[in-house]
């Protein structure tokens, strides 16, 4: 099997390719010294921005207005990427000394 294209500026300029790639990036980066300090929520949103910038100019459909957009676009994809964590993990909490008997 050729492994050619893992990621192309077609799927990282959709909605689950920005997701995917902010998830990653996100997840790579966010234990580095400077990062640590930033809620992760921000972070994911910074990086969410940046990266659909990137594929506006790549794709060269920036514009002005355009960057209203990638801010409430930014934020879905903040939401979808977090929201996926805080749903799985911080919602369901064990309790360790409670004991379940069948």
């Amino acid at each position: 099997m050729v492994f050619e294209d893992f990621l192309t500026i077609d799927y990282v300029a959709t909605f689950m390719g920005t997701v995917v790639v902010t998830m990653l990036t996100v997840q790579f980066l966010k234990e580095l010294p400077g990062i640590k300090k930033i809620p992760t929520k921000y972070f994911t949103f910074i990086i969410a921005f940046f990266n659909i910038l990137i594929c506006s100019i790549v794709k060269k459909n920036l514009s002005l207005s355009g960057l209203y957009l990638i801010s409430i676009n930014s934020m879905m994809v903040t939401f979808t990427a977090t929201g996926g964590y805080d749903f799985t993990i911080k919602t369901i909490k064990f309790d360790k000394e409670k004991n379940v008997d069948n």
